[in-house]
């Protein structure tokens, strides 16, 4: 399909920059989920599939994070869906970052559901998928028949951080002087996320790291995908995974979505998200859709949850049959553990034809 030109304020990366890509062999489609904004996303195995999955990506990722499940789970039979979210991978991305909200991307996602009129879906999310993913199965629980989550959460009311407003950025100062954290602290000297430092903190408060990665997304001069990898990961990322992580980025301009996300998580009393989102749970914790968690069991935000929030208060997390697992991985479960997922998966389907 021709690039074509996006509309006014949208950039759109070349695909010259994906010729970095080695290992991800699927060809994309692509979509309009709103007039003028095009999703890109993958389309692999049969059309005709008795069951479909969706994978949806987090931060700062695109599909490239799912290259080591989708081989297995087409090869068991079934149809494999994945999106890049707007703003990442081969989607369009706005240039101003105001044009990303919470809402915004649940309704891009469940746009591309209904266009593609997917059904009898079994949904995964991690990350930001999760987050996004739970709002799109609550608000279209007909299309779905299952749900996987990864080290995610779906947020709710309850405590907020006082003096904070909804996506507004959190300063290297307020950090500092409210808490006693440098958000340079997790950092090795090039910017690059250190998974050992990660923990020293999370022992001093499991929350200031989420706000010191906040502050980082916010602060560091070049907000490069290769530079946040390694430290949510166990086992090493190679270099051409790095860079394939990097492809979609030319450059600052391109990164808005990426700055914004880690703004919208609803951590305030006064985000309206927050609402949604507990409308969402009204859905979930009335449903007895089968739900799988597996975890990464050093995750610097989830790291000692593991799911919980899900299993304990969804029906179908509590299911006979329902097999939940913990790995050694990190954040970035797919990296370290896609593999072993993508089996556990096709074995939860079998489980719940």
């Amino acid at each position: 399909m021709p690039e074509g030109q996006p509309g006014t304020g949208i950039l759109r990366t070349p695909e010259a920059r994906f010729s970095v890509v080695e290992d991800y062999p699927w060809s994309p489609s692509y979509l309009e989920v709103e007039p003028g904004l095009r999703m890109a996303y993958v389309d692999a195995g049969p059309s005709d599939a008795r069951e479909t999955l969706l994978l949806l990506h987090g931060e700062p990722m695109w599909g490239y994070l799912y290259r080591k499940m989708i081989g297995p789970l087409v090869e068991a039979g079934y149809r494999v869906i994945v999106p890049d979210l707007i703003g990442f991978g081969r989607s369009d991305k706005f240039i101003d970052p105001e044009r990303y909200t919470y809402s915004g991307h649940v309704a891009w996602v469940s746009a591309l559901i209904d266009k593609l009129d997917l059904k009898q879906m079994t949904i995964f999310g991690q990350d930001w998928g999760g987050l996004i993913g739970g709002r799109v199965l609550a608000e279209n629980p007909d299309r779905f028949a299952r749900a996987v989550m990864s080290n995610t959460a779906l947020p709710a009311s309850g405590p907020a951080i006082p003096g904070l407003t909804a996506q507004a950025p959190f300063t290297a100062d307020q950090l500092r002087e409210r808490f006693g954290v440098d958000w340079r602290e997790t950092l090795d000297p090039d910017d690059t996320i250190n998974a050992e430092k990660i923990q020293a903190l999370i022992a001093r408060g499991p929350s200031f790291y989420f706000l010191a990665w906040r502050v980082y997304s916010q602060t560091v001069a070049d907000l490069a995908p290769s530079r946040i990898i390694p430290g949510w990961c166990v086992s090493p990322v190679s270099a051409a995974a790095r860079a394939a992580y990097d492809a979609p980025f030319p450059d600052e301009s391109y990164k808005a979505g990426s700055r914004r996300f880690p703004l919208l998580v609803p951590i305030t009393a006064d985000d309206v998200e927050r609402t949604r989102c507990d409308a969402a749970w009204d859905v979930l914790r009335a449903s007895d859709i089968p739900f799988l968690t597996l975890w990464g069991d050093r995750c610097p935000f989830t790291y000692s949850e593991r799911g919980e929030m899900y299993r304990s208060q969804i029906p179908g997390a509590k299911r006979p049959g329902v097999e939940h697992k913990v790995f050694a991985a990190g954040h970035f479960s797919q990296e370290d553990a896609g593999p072993e997922m993508a089996g556990e998966i096709i074995a939860f389907i079998q489980r719940f034809p």
